[in-house]
């Protein structure tokens, strides 16, 4: 497991709103690993209709949902540009937990 001090910020390319679930996608190359801690950056514009769906982060191979503390789905309220989710990966089932709110 990996859990630096001062996890990488990895900037999302792109935001993009569906069927109720708002899916942000990081680059390919970011190795998503169980136990490991992320800095998701969305410093890239963000759509209309982010207001209440459901988050996903996906790096193109591994997707999981963004999860609160207390098990329920993350909903965003409207997510905005130059702000940043901190989430540890799990994998049973694959899921993103927030480590604290920054949005």
């Amino acid at each position: 497991m990996k859990c630096p001090l001062y996890p990488p910020f990895i900037r999302a390319s792109s935001v993009a709103v569906a069927d109720g679930v708002t899916t942000i996608t990081v680059p390919a190359t970011v190795d998503i690993v169980a136990g490991n801690v992320y800095n998701i950056l969305l410093a890239t514009p963000i759509p209309d209709g982010t207001d209440g769906t459901q988050i996903s982060i996906t790096n193109g191979t591994v997707t999981g949902t963004v999860m609160k503390y207390n098990g329920n789905y993350a909903r965003a309220n409207p997510l905005t540009s130059r702000s940043y989710l901190p989430v540890q990966f799990f994998d049973d089932p694959a899921h993103f937990q927030i480590l604290r709110k920054r949005w």
